[in-house]
C-alpha cells in the first residue's frame, strides 16, 4: 500500500512555480545535451545562466545530515541546510535553508556574519533566490503542495553553479520534481538527495528521480547508519545504476573534465554528529 501511495505522489503531485520567479525557465544551469532515461535530449538554453568557464576546482564537503559546504574556484562559499557542526571559520558568504526543520535550519552561528536565505516564509510562501557570491551562483526552486491559489511550500530545492558544475540540493524532499521542473533545472552534475526513505521520498521513487535527472554523481544525505545507503543502492540498481564509490574523506574536489559518466553513486563517510 505504501509503495502504491508513494508512486501516486510521484505521478500526481506537481511543483508549482510562483509567477514572481522570473528565472524559472528552461536552461537554468546551462544543460546542453542531457542524458535522461538512457536517451540524450537537447534542452533549451534560453534564459539560463551563462556558464562559468573555469578549469579550476569546485570543493564540496559533507558536514552532516543534509548539510554541505560548497566552495567555488576563485571565491564564493555557501553552507546548505546548516546542522550541528563546528562553526566554520571564516564563515561562508551564504547560508541556504530548504525548510524550517531544526536539523536543516541551525543558522545561529552565522547571523550577522553570512547572508542567510530562507527560501520559504513561515506562512509557507516561496522566497525567490537568484544570487551570486564571487564565482558561486545560487537559485531556489520551491516544492509546493497545493495549487496556484493555495500554495504551501514543503521544501525548497537549491541549485549551486560554480566552475561550470551544477549541484542540486534536494533539502527535505518528500516528492519528486515535476517533468517541467526537471527541464527547468537543466543539466545537474551532482545531486544531493535525502534517502531516509520514511520522512522523505521513498527509495524506489528516489531512484526513479535519479534516473530521470541523470546526474553524473548522486550523493545520499538525510540518513543515519549504513543500512539505508545499502537499501538505496539496491533501489538504484533496479533502475540500472550500478557504479558505486565510497571515498575515505568527506570532501570531493570536482572539475568538469574529471566528472564520471552518468550516474555514479558516491557514498561519503558518515559524519558523527551529537
Amino acid at each position: 500500500m505504501r509503495k502504491i501511495i508513494s508512486l501516486n505522489l510521484f505521478v500526481f503531485l506537481t511543483v508549482i512555480f510562483s509567477s514572481t520567479l522570473a528565472w524559472a525557465v528552461d536552461g537554468i544551469c546551462k544543460p546542453g545535451i542531457v542524458q535522461r532515461d538512457g536517451r540524450f535530449i537537447p534542452v533549451s538554453m534560453s534564459g539560463g545562466w551563462e556558464s562559468v568557464r573555469q578549469a579550476r576546482e569546485v570543493r564540496l564537503k559533507f558536514l552532516g545530515h543534509s548539510s554541505f559546504l560548497i566552495e567555488a574556484p576563485g571565491g564564493g562559499r555557501a553552507v546548505m541546510d546548516p546542522y550541528v557542526i563546528p562553526v566554520l571559520d571564516p564563515p561562508p558568504d551564504a547560508v541556504t535553508v530548504s525548510n524550517f526543520h531544526e536539523t536543516h535550519s541551525m543558522t545561529g552561528p552565522y547571523v550577522g556574519k553570512s547572508e542567510i536565505f530562507f527560501s520559504v516564509t513561515r506562512e509557507g510562501k516561496p522566497n525567490a533566490i537568484d544570487e551570486k557570491f564571487g564565482n558561486l551562483r545560487i537559485a531556489s526552486f520551491p516544492q509546493v503542495d497545493g495549487d496556484e491559489n493555495h500554495p504551501f511550500v514543503l521544501n525548497t530545492i537549491h541549485v549551486f553553479q560554480a566552475g561550470g558544475i551544477c549541484v542540486a540540493h534536494f533539502g527535505n524532499a518528500r516528492f519528486g520534481p515535476s517533468p517541467g521542473q526537471i527541464r527547468a533545472l537543466g543539466k545537474i552534475h551532482v545531486l544531493l538527495l535525502p534517502i531516509d526513505g520514511s520522512f522523505t521520498v521513498p527509495h524506489e521513487v528516489a531512484a526513479k528521480i535519479v534516473k530521470r535527472i541523470g546526474p553524473n554523481i548522486v550523493i545520499p544525505m538525510h540518513y543515519f547508519g549504513p543500512e539505508l545507503t545499502g537499501e538505496f543502492e539496491k533501489a538504484l540498481k533496479a533502475e540500472g545504476i550500478t557504479r558505486v564509490l565510497r571515498p575515505r574523506g568527506t570532501e570531493l574536489v570536482l572539475t568538469r573534465k574529471r566528472l564520471p559518466p552518468p550516474t555514479t553513486y558516491v557514498v561519503l563517510p558518515d559524519v558523527n554528529v551529537p
